[in-house]
């Protein structure tokens, strides 16, 4: 279709300003051209894209994702070329038209453009981390053989590193601020020194710093030293709200990812993976590996970790771990902090087409309809894109796609 109108019954741009409903949007060319809300103004024989039952909204930007991971309880579980290519397909399916994908092997870029995608995946590659540093406490040594996870331990190797990484086109650096093992054992971190020649390299690149974060106590380095954003919600506790002040104040994009412990615990305490009405797209393996965990949890005790699972926390804290981070969430909402939408999938219960669970309880946490459209889109794209993205849904370059109740309607020819 070169030209064509999306009747909307709701419409919200993802600028964060209010719904507007009952409103037709043109697309010519592969380009929004014009948004009206009488389509008398738009002339004859033009195609309609029925979405008047539905609010229509900007293609979702997941900001932290792994599309070699692909649910279950452990790190490449049920991993081949064709599960890589399903998961691929359920990012659309989710309304997701562009992902950041956040620590894969050296090959997934390759892979993801033979095996094509409607969605735009912009990848990291591997996660830089300083010698012996997480996440080498579960981690199988094979995925750093493949490039997932590269060891720095002098300037000139995270300098080296870095300059690999851009050669090969990636979209941000991924990085992890970890001072103790999930056990609570002390772990071989960053020094302050390290870390901003790390944030000062990328920077010098024009490439934005992604850093994974689970811990209270490491939240303060990542605003001293020049993160851009910081992925996942503490789980051991509250953050200060001086050191939330001094990631606002340093413009820290923070990329809860609160969905993926609210899967997991939704779907084991529901036991989904023997309900009928659960048919994720899967293969056999890993879901095996799904009933194999979600046996574990039963049986475990409320003091045991869950066996089998690739974080040694304990069954009580696994099921807390919710609590803490929606705190988290509030409190930098209230501060007026910036949020991005993140899913971290695939792991658990958390699929590669489930950001709608995410975009609620980002919801839940105080943002509004139209502040969660926007996380999820202008706020996720700043987190691996540098410049004005202030933009309005009148002034996006194309669309590659329409996608209507999980179906492609209309995609880029």
């Amino acid at each position: 279709m070169k030209k064509y109108v999306i009747k909307c019954g709701k419409m919200v741009d993802g600028t964060g300003k209010k719904a507007v409903y009952n409103t037709f949007v043109v697309v010519q060319n592969q380009r929004i051209v014009r948004v009206s809300n009488d389509i008398r103004d738009l002339g004859t024989d033009l195609q309609i894209v029925d979405a008047s039952n539905c609010t229509v909204i900007p293609g979702l930007i997941d900001a932290h994702k792994h599309v070699m991971n692909c649910g279950g309880s452990g790190m490449g579980v049920g991993l081949d070329y064709r599960q890589i290519k399903t998961n691929i397909a359920e990012m659309a399916k989710g309304g997701v038209t562009s992902v950041l994908d956040l620590g894969s092997a050296n090959i997934i870029p390759t892979v993801e453009r033979i095996l094509g995608s409607d969605t735009k995946i912009f990848n990291a590659i591997s996660i830089l981390t300083c010698k012996g540093g997480y996440p080498q406490e579960y981690m199988p040594r094979k995925f750093y053989r493949m490039g997932a996870v590269v060891e720095c331990e002098t300037k000139n190797d995270i300098e080296k590193a870095i300059k690999k990484l851009y050669n090969k086109g990636v979209a941000a650096i991924k990085t992890a601020i970890v001072s103790r093992t999930f056990d609570g054992k002390p772990q071989k971190n960053w020094t302050q020194r390290q870390l901003k020649c790390l944030t000062d390299t990328a920077h010098g690149y024009g490439l934005n710093v992604c850093a994974h974060i689970t811990y209270v106590d490491d939240y303060e380095m990542a605003a001293d030293c020049g993160v851009d954003s910081v992925h996942h919600a503490a789980f051991d506790g509250v953050v200060e709200q001086r050191v939330q002040e001094k990631m606002i104040q340093n413009n820290i994009i923070f990329v809860p990812t609160v969905s993926l412990g609210s899967l997991i615990i939704r779907g084991l305490r529901g036991k989904w993976i023997y309900q009928d009405w659960y048919q994720p797209a899967i293969n056999q393996k890993i879901r095996m590996n799904m009933e194999n965990f979600t046996e574990a949890y039963f049986n475990a005790k409320p003091e045991e970790p869950i066996e089998g699972f690739f974080i040694n926390v304990t069954k009580r804290e696994l099921e807390n771990v919710v609590n803490i981070q929606f705190e988290n969430i509030k409190r930098y909402v209230e501060l007026g902090g910036e949020i991005a939408m993140g899913t971290d999938s695939a792991l658990g219960f958390s699929l590669h087409n489930t950001p709608v669970e995410e975009i609620r309880l980002l919801n839940a946490a105080g943002l509004t309809f139209e502040e969660t459209i926007r996380a999820s889109t202008l706020k996720s794209a700043k987190v691996f894109v540098n410049g004005d993205l202030e933009k309005d849904i009148t002034k996006i370059d194309d669309i590659n796609m329409v996608i209507i109740d999980g179906q492609i309607v209309h995609r880029r020819n």
